[in-house]
């Protein structure tokens, strides 16, 4: 398992029995898109699949879980969590050998950052 940044268009969303507090990301296109840490399982992990919006859109740049809808892993997410400079902390995935967008955990840098700037972490 591990923590990873997810981006919903809700204030808040529910996980894993925990509930985590959404910060609006800045940056990247006027959308507003909360960003999020959420631990993932190995078995979420493999079960993501494009996300497929209200309209039965599949959207390949958004990885999310076949049942939830309401947030979701950015391939190349372009929302900053505010007050983090180097590294900027944004929900991305890395691609494998074959092309497949695999989410990045959070690193230990990334974590101490989001934890200076008093980010909701789980546990």
């Amino acid at each position: 398992m591990g923590l990873y940044v997810v981006e919903s268009y809700l204030k808040t969303i529910e996980h894993g029995g925990h509930d985590p507090y959404g910060v609006i990301g800045n940056g990247g296109s006027s959308e507003t898109i909360y960003l999020y840490v959420i631990e993932l399982t190995d078995d979420e992990l493999k079960r993501l699949r494009p996300r497929v919006d209200e309209n039965g859109n599949k959207q390949h740049d958004r990885l999310a879980l076949p049942d939830r809808e309401d947030w979701w892993v950015a391939v190349e997410g372009d929302k900053v969590w505010p007050s983090t400079v180097s590294p900027r902390i944004t929900s991305k995935c890395a691609v494998d050998e074959q092309g497949v967008p695999r989410p990045r955990p959070l690193s230990q840098s990334d974590i101490a950052q989001l934890q200076r700037v008093k980010a909701k972490l789980p546990g």
